[in-house]
């Protein structure tokens, strides 16, 4: 490893992790999704798509746009999941939509760069465990 390299996130990221989904009564499920971190292309695109749609929705329709652009950016972070419905964008964005729990989650998990590198090094595909 060069010494540059131990600052990389971009593949990690761009590879994901398992996010385990609890029930919204809080009980453990086999579900789960997995999902990219904020450091993916993927993410990134989403997220310069989202703004450029908020600044041409003007004043009027910027809430709204701001609204469905953060479910969209949310949304791309998700590249797969234990479901039996396919997992593609609409369903996901779906899922999401009446799941806000599970949105705020995906965000959370995301955006902690350590999980997509400890879980690496660690062998292991589960995510920290709640406090």
């Amino acid at each position: 490893m060069n010494e540059m390299e131990q600052f990389y996130t971009r593949d990690a990221s761009n590879e994901g992790i398992k996010l385990p989904l609890a029930a919204a009564s809080g009980d453990k499920t086999d579900h789960y999704l997995n999902i990219r971190g904020f450091d993916s292309d993927a993410f990134r695109d989403s997220e310069a798509e989202a703004r450029r749609t908020i600044i041409n929705a003007g004043a009027d329709g910027a809430v709204d746009a701001a609204k469905e652009g953060r479910l969209d950016i949310i949304a791309s972070l998700v590249i797969g999941w234990s479901f039996k419905t396919e997992c593609n964008p609409d369903n996901v964005k779906e899922f999401l939509k009446k799941s806000p729990q599970i949105t705020d989650e995906v965000e959370r998990i995301a955006g902690d760069r350590a999980l997509f590198f400890a879980l690496k090094s660690k062998g292991s595909k589960a995510t920290r465990k709640k406090k």
